[in-house]
C-alpha cells in the first residue's frame, strides 16, 4: 500500500484523495480501529496518509519481527527428504526479515550452509572455492546440486545413513495371532533344541535378518498353511530324524518340505526327561511334528 501510494500518488490526486484511498481498501475490524483516527486526519487542511499506514503498522505490525527472524536463522533446518528449492524460500523470508542485506558474504553463506541438510553438505565436498566464494554463488551450487539429485531420484531412495525410510520401502510385519491351544513358557536357551546346521564360512541371513538361533519363539509367517501353527512348539525328536530331515532338505524344526528353520512358525522344541522317537522316512512331508499338550497340564490350566 505504501508503495501504491508513492508511485502513483499523483494518479490518485490529492493528499486527502490518498488518504480516503488507503482507508477505503481496508474491511472488518481493522478499518473499525483506524476509523476515529481516519476521521480526524481528514478533516485537516493537510492530511498525511502516511501517518494512516504508520497507525496500522503500530496496531497490526509484527512486534520485533527482526530479532525474531535472527533467531529463526539459528534453528531453521532443511529436511532429509525436502529439496533445495523448497527450502531456499523459507530460508530467504528469514533473512529478509533479519535485513540481511547488508550482513557480510561469509556470514550469509555460514547461515545456510548450517541450515542444510547432510546430503546437499556431502555433495559440496570438493567444490571450488570460485564457485563458492559469494552468498549468491553458494546458493546457486547448492541448487544445481539439488536439481542433479532430484534429476536422479536421490530424494526419494531410501538412505540408512541419514535414518529416512519412504512410506512404500518401509517393511511391514503382523503380530502372530494368539492361539488357546498352547501357552509358550519362558524357557532357558540350554534347554531348547537347537537344529541349525554349522556353516562352512559364512551363514546366509534372509531378507528380514533371521536365522535359525534367533527363530527361537516361532516365526510370525504370515503363510495360509502356517497359521494352526503360531503359537506352538515343536516335537522333539531323536538325532535319527534329525538327520533323516537334512538329507531330504526339510526343515529340521517341523519336518515339512515347504519350510525352514529360519522361517518356521513353531518355537525350538524343549528336551524331555526320556527321549525314545522314532520317525520313519518320506519323500514329501506336509504335516508339522507338534508338541502335544500334556493333559494334566491342561487340567492344571482349567
Amino acid at each position: 500500500m505504501e508503495g501504491k501510494i508513492e508511485e502513483d500518488a499523483q494518479a490518485i490526486g490529492s493528499l486527502k484523495a490518498q488518504l480516503r484511498y488507503v482507508y477505503m481498501r481496508l474491511d472488518g475490524a481493522a478499518k473499525t480501529n483506524v476509523t476515529t483516527y481516519y476521521e480526524i486526519q481528514v478533516k485537516e487542511e493537510s492530511p498525511n496518509p502516511f501517518k494512516l499506514l504508520d497507525r496500522l503498522e503500530l496496531l497490526y505490525g509484527e512486534r520485533n519481527r527482526k530479532e525474531k527472524a535472527i533467531q529463526n536463522l539459528y534453528s531453521i533446518r532443511q529436511k532429509d527428504d525436502e529439496t533445495f528449492i523448497s527450502f531456499y524460500p523459507r530460508f530467504e523470508k528469514e533473512m529478509a526479515n533479519a535485513d540481511a542485506e547488508s550482513w557480510p558474504e561469509h556470514t550469509k553463506i555460514s547461515y545456510l550452509r548450517n541450515a542444510l541438510s547432510g546430503r546437499i553438505k556431502d555433495r559440496l565436498v570438493g567444490t571450488s572455492g570460485a564457485e563458492t566464494s559469494t552468498y549468491a554463488r553458494f546458493a546457486q551450487k547448492c541448487a544445481d546440486l539439488s536439481n542433479d539429485m532430484e534429476l536422479f531420484g536421490q530424494w526419494t531412495k531410501t538412505t540408512r545413513r541419514y535414518g529416512s525410510r519412504t512410506a512404500e520401502n518401509a517393511p511391514t510385519y503382523e503380530p502372530p495371532a494368539k492361539s488357546n491351544n498352547a501357552t509358550l513358557t519362558a524357557v532357558s536357551p540350554e534347554d531348547m533344541m537347537e537344529w541349525e546346521p554349522t556353516q562352512p564360512t559364512t551363514t546366509q541371513v534372509n531378507a528380514v535378518g533371521l536365522r535359525g538361533k534367533t527363530n527361537m519363539n516361532g516365526y510370525p509367517s504370515r503363510r495360509p498353511e502356517d497359521r494352526e501353527l503360531i503359537g506352538k512348539r515343536a516335537k522333539w525328536v531323536n538325532q535319527e530324524e534329525i538327520d533323516a530331515r537334512r538329507q531330504e532338505r526339510r526343515c529340521l524344526r517341523c519336518g515339512r518340505n515347504n519350510c525352514r528353520i529360519a522361517t518356521c512358525p513353531l518355537a525350538a522344541a524343549l528336551r524331555p526327561t526320556h527321549v525314545s522317537v522314532k520317525t520313519a522316512k518320506s519323500t514329501v512331508v506336509t504335516k508339522a511334528a507338534v508338541e502335544e499338550e500334556d493333559p494334566e497340564d491342561s487340567e492344571a490350566e482349567q
